[in-house]
C-alpha cells in the first residue's frame, strides 16, 4: 500500500501509473497532494474521471502521456511485470520523473522463498499469461540504473491474500477459478493462524513475495 511509505513534500506532484479504478487516488487527493493517474482501460479512466480524478488514458503501452520531468514521485504497484518492453517503459519513467524525484516499484519477487516452496503453484508470482517478466532487486536495479536512477532501499513482504492463493493452487491443482473459490482457508480462525504463521516464518527470511524498490533519479550533469 503506497500510503504506508510515500510521504512527499507539500506541493509535490505524484503519478500513479496503472492506477486501476480509483485505487489510492482518492486518499492521496484528500490529503491535498496533486496526484494524477494513468490507465489503459477506457472504462476505468471514465469511472475515475466521473469522480473528478485527474486520470489520463494510455493509448500506447510504450508511451506515458505526460511531458518531461512532470512528477516528483512516480509509483507502479504490481504493474511493471505486465509490460512487454521494460526497457522502453523504464526510459519513459525516467523521462517524466524530475531530477531528484522518487520512483517506487512493487513487483512479485522472483527470489521469494515461497516461489521455491510452492514451485509451479506459485501463482501469485507466475500469474500466467499476464506477468510477462519476473524480477528481483538486482535485475530491477540494473535496469533502472541504466536510465539514471539510483537505488535507495528495497524490502519485501508477503500479503496474506497472496499466500492463500498459493495454498489454494497447491491444494486444488485442477481448479481454474482459485480467485473465486471459497475454502476452509477463508474462515477467520484459519486466516488468523496462517497470518501468524506467515509473519513468524518471515522473521527469518529476507526474500518474500512482494518486492518494493525505491529509487531516486540522479541529477543530470
Amino acid at each position: 500500500d503506497p500510503r504506508d511509505f510515500i510521504n512527499p513534500a507539500q506541493g509535490a506532484r505524484i503519478l500513479d501509473y496503472g492506477c486501476g479504478q480509483v485505487g489510492y487516488l482518492v486518499e492521496f487527493n484528500s490529503r491535498g497532494w496533486a496526484i494524477s493517474g494513468a490507465e489503459m482501460s477506457t472504462t476505468v479512466v471514465e469511472a475515475c474521471q466521473s469522480r473528478g480524478l485527474d486520470v489520463y488514458q494510455v493509448s500506447n503501452p510504450d508511451e506515458i502521456p505526460f511531458p518531461e520531468e512532470s512528477f516528483d514521485v512516480v509509483y507502479l504497484m504490481q504493474v511493471f511485470e505486465h509490460f512487454r518492453d521494460p526497457v522502453r517503459l523504464m526510459a519513459e519513467l525516467a523521462r517524466i520523473t524530475k531530477s531528484g524525484g522518487e520512483l517506487y516499484m512493487a513487483v512479485p519477487n522472483s527470489r521469494s522463498i515461497w516461489r521455491r516452496i510452492f514451485g509451479a503453484n506459485w501463482v501469485s508470482g507466475w500469474h500466467a499469461p499476464f506477468h510477462l517478466f519476473h524480477y528481483n532487486a538486482e535485475t530491477l536495479t540494473a535496469l533502472a540504473e541504466k536510465h539514471g536512477f539510483e537505488i535507495i532501499e528495497h524490502w519485501s513482504r508477503t500479503p496474506l491474500s497472496w499466500f492463500l492463493l498459493n495454498l489454494k493452487a497447491w491444494l486444488h491443482q485442477n481448479s481454474n477459478r482459485l480467485d473465486c473459490y471459497r475454502s476452509p482457508l477463508d474462515a477467520s480462525p484459519i486466516r488468523f493462524f496462517l497470518m501468524t504463521f506467515l509473519r513468524v516464518v518471515e522473521i527469518f527470511v529476507s526474500e518474500r513475495d512482494c518486492l518494493l524498490v525505491k529509487y531516486v533519479k540522479r541529477a543530470q550533469v
